[in-house]
């Protein structure tokens, strides 16, 4: 058990050290001034900001939609459900009343 532990924190160790020798690479041998590239990786940012906000509404409408047909459909089924019920009991009453006239 102790060798797995050990073997995970040689693996994070050796993550954050690559992460932090791939950003200095990164900065040293950066095209643009830090200034310019920080406004690059803001306005990266906020487009995938943006878009992602319009896959998430596109996708909210979608389901409304969805919820508001099948909301549709159950109205309509338990409507039908409810007048079958009710011909069906009046069918029942009409044979009852029927049946205890001929008793009579």
């Amino acid at each position: 058990m102790e060798n797995l532990n050990n073997k995970g924190k040689l693996v994070v160790g050796s993550l954050l050290v690559g992460a932090l020798i791939g950003a200095t690479v990164g900065v040293l041998f950066a095209p643009h001034k830090g200034k310019k590239t920080r406004k690059n990786i803001a306005n990266s940012v906020k487009n995938t900001a943006s878009k992602f906000k319009q896959e998430i509404s596109e996708d909210g409408q979608y389901l409304k939609d969805k919820a508001m047909s099948f909301e549709h459909l159950l109205e309509d089924k338990i409507s039908k459900a409810g007048t079958s019920f009710k011909d069906k009991a009046n069918e029942l009453l009409h044979s009852g009343s029927d049946h205890q006239m001929n008793k009579k």
